[in-house]
C-alpha cells in the first residue's frame, strides 16, 4: 500500500460516509471539511510514513484522485456547487465492500503493534516459509513456483514436490491457501501451513498459463474444497435468533430467504415453537466444508431438505452423540 493509495482510500471514505467524520450536512462535504478530515488522520498518524501524503490535498490534487478513484473503485464523486463533494448514486457494491474491508484489515495489522491494547486478532496458521509478496507477484507475472508439501490425512499424507503454476490465494477462518496448477496434479489447493516444507519463486515463466477464475471455480462450495458431488439447492431452516446473523452474514453467495420467521424477535427461545424458524437456501455441494458449516451453527439451524443431505447431517450428528454414551 502506498501513501497515494491510502488518501484516495479516505477520500472515499470520508465523502461515502461523512457523519463518521463528523461532517453532517445532508451527505454533501465540502473541500474544507474533506480537507480538514485528511488534516486530522494525518496529524493522528503523524509518525507514520505511510500517512505522509494525506495532508497533500489541493483542489487540483483532489481532481486528480477523483479521476484515481473513478477508475479503481469504479464508484463516481459528483461536486455540486456550494455544496460540496457527493457519491453518485450511492449504493456499496461487493467489490468495493471487498476493498474496503481488506483495506481496513492491512490497516489493523499495520497498527497492530500500536494497537494491541485495543484489538485483538486471531492468529493464522501461515507457514513461516510462505511470503505473500513474492507469491503474489509470482502470480501476476506468471513465474513458477517450487513447492515441497507433505500433506495430511486430507492429503492421503502424499508429498508433493515440484513446479507450479500459482494461481490464486484464498483465506477461510484463519487458514490460507494457494491454488496453484501442474500437468501432472492439475489444480491443487495447497494448504499454506507447516504441510509447507519449502516454497521459493523461480525466475522461470510459465510457458502456457492456465486461466483461472476463482469466482467460478469457488462459485458452488463453502470453503476451499471441490468434489465430484452435484452441486443443488439445499434447504436449511434458521432460529429467529440465528435468521438475523444469516441475513448480514450469508451462508454462501447464493443463500436466498424463502421465509422469514413468524416470530422474528422473541425473549424466550422455544425450539419447539414453528414460529421462530425461517428458511434460506443455498446452491452448493453439500461436501464436507458444508458439513462442517452447518455443524458450527448448533442447534440454531437444521436441514430439511433434499432427504439425503439430511440423512447425511444426521448420520455425523449420531456418530458424534454416539461419543458421549
Amino acid at each position: 500500500m502506498t501513501p497515494e493509495f491510502l488518501r484516495r482510500y479516505y477520500i472515499l471514505r470520508i465523502i461515502s460516509n461523512p457523519i463518521v467524520y463528523g461532517i453532517e450536512k445532508n451527505g454533501f462535504v465540502p473541500l474544507e471539511d474533506l480537507q480538514r478530515s485528511l488534516d486530522q488522520l494525518r496529524t493522528n498518524n503523524m509518525d507514520d510514513p505511510l500517512y505522509d501524503k494525506l495532508n497533500l490535498h489541493s483542489q487540483k490534487t483532489i481532481k486528480r484522485d477523483l479521476d484515481k478513484i473513478k477508475s479503481y473503485y469504479q464508484t463516481i464523486i459528483l461536486h455540486k456547487r456550494n455544496y460540496g463533494y457527493y457519491v453518485e448514486g450511492y449504493d456499496i457494491s461487493d467489490a468495493l465492500k471487498e476493498i474496503y474491508e481488506k483495506t481496513e484489515l492491512y490497516l489493523l495489522h499495520h497498527h497492530a503493534h500500536a494497537w494491541k491494547t485495543y484489538v485483538t486478532t486471531a492468529r493464522s496458521s501461515l507457514s513461516l516459509q510462505v511470503d505473500l509478496v513474492p507469491l503474489i507477484h509470482a502470480i501476476e507475472q506468471h513465474l513458477l513456483i517450487e513447492i515441497t508439501y507433505h500433506g495430511w490425512y486430507d492429503d492421503s499424507f502424499k508429498t508433493i514436490s515440484g513446479f507450479f503454476q500459482a494461481l490464486h490465494i484464498k483465506e477461510i477462518n484463519k487458514a490460507w491457501y494457494l491454488m496453484a496448477f501442474n500437468e501432472q496434479y492439475g489444480f491443487y489447493a495447497f494448504s499454506l501451513d507447516n504441510r509447507i516444507k519449502s516454497l521459493s519463486v523461480s525466475k522461470q515463466r510459465v510457458k502456457e498459463p492456465v486461466t483461472f477464475n476463482s469466482n467460478h471455480y469457488f462459485k458452488n462450495v463453502i470453503g476451499i474444497l471441490k468434489s465430484d458431488i452435484n452441486a443443488e439447492w439445499i434447504h436449511i431452516e434458521v432460529a429467529n435468533h440465528h435468521f438475523k446473523y444469516l441475513e448480514n452474514n450469508p451462508l454462501h453467495h447464493s443463500q436466498q430467504i424463502v421465509t422469514r420467521p413468524k416470530e422474528l424477535d422473541t425473549h424466550n427461545l422455544d425450539y419447539k415453537n414453528s414460529n421462530i424458524w425461517g428458511e434460506i437456501k443455498v446452491y452448493v455441494e453439500p461436501n464436507y466444508e458444508f458439513l462442517m458449516e452447518i455443524l458450527k451453527y448448533n442447534l440454531w439451524v437444521k436441514v430439511v431438505s433434499p432427504l439425503h443431505v439430511k440423512a447425511y447431517v444426521k448420520h455425523h450428528l449420531d456418530l458424534m452423540v454416539n461419543y458421549y454414551k
